[in-house]
């Protein structure tokens, strides 16, 4: 089974160094994950990933465009091997840069999450259509306009629409949906009490306008 590295709540290396994912969330140990949001500059948005049913933490709920634990030993860069496994090898990244670590707890039943996770932002020229998600995994990939992301984090609006990808048994068909900040995972958390989306809305504002430094 997959080890990943292990620390305490100031990000310090703890003994033992590695465990096994199922321990780090039965016991909910502090671990490294990786998050990015992909972003086509031409277009003025970015790409939500629509989890899958059998996600643990959020079922049917959208997040960034690739997610997943860093193995042990890996660096954060390393975390792209994630985001080429979720939506396919020839995603053509560019200007990939760091937003920095999102500290982020969540408790589910039996199921304990505590998590550093490093978060980046890269530009991609990718349309839906170039995408080859990982069967069981990904359930959708949908396109935000980056300004209305803005006005729905900051309540100027309650609802958007987005257009995506859902795939099927290795088939996809184009849905276009109306979605609210409570279709975001962990929402009240990343909403009401962090500002997580939000932030991460304002620095894909930044990143496209090239205007630095980016850090949530």
């Amino acid at each position: 089974m997959e080890q990943i590295d292990i620390f305490d709540e100031e990000f310090r290396p703890i003994e033992p160094n590695s465990t096994t994912i199922d321990i780090v969330h039965q016991k909910g140990l502090w671990h490294q994950t990786f998050a990015c949001w992909l972003v086509n500059p031409k277009e003025n948005i970015l790409f939500l990933q629509l989890w899958g049913k059998k996600n643990r933490i959020g079922p049917n709920t959208f997040d960034a465009s690739a997610s997943g634990h860093l193995s042990a030993g890996e660096k954060p860069i390393n975390g792209f091997r994630e985001a080429e496994e979720e939506l396919g090898k020839n995603l053509n990244l560019y200007d990939i840069v760091s937003l920095g670590i999102n500290r982020n707890v969540i408790i589910q039943g039996t199921y304990i999450n505590r998590e550093f996770c490093h978060i980046y932002m890269a530009k991609t020229e990718n349309d839906l259509k170039d995408f080859q998600p990982e069967d069981g995994e990904v359930a959708g990939l949908f396109k935000l306009d980056i300004n209305q992301g803005i006005k729905l984090f900051s309540n100027e609006i309650s609802s958007v629409k987005i257009t995506g990808i859902v795939w099927d048994k290795q088939s996809y068909k184009i849905q276009t949906r109306e979605i609210t900040q409570q279709d975001f995972c962990s929402y009240h958390d990343r909403v009401n009490i962090s500002g997580y989306y939000l932030k991460v809305m304002m620095m894909a504002e930044r990143y496209v306008s090239n205007t630095p430094p980016y850090r949530i």
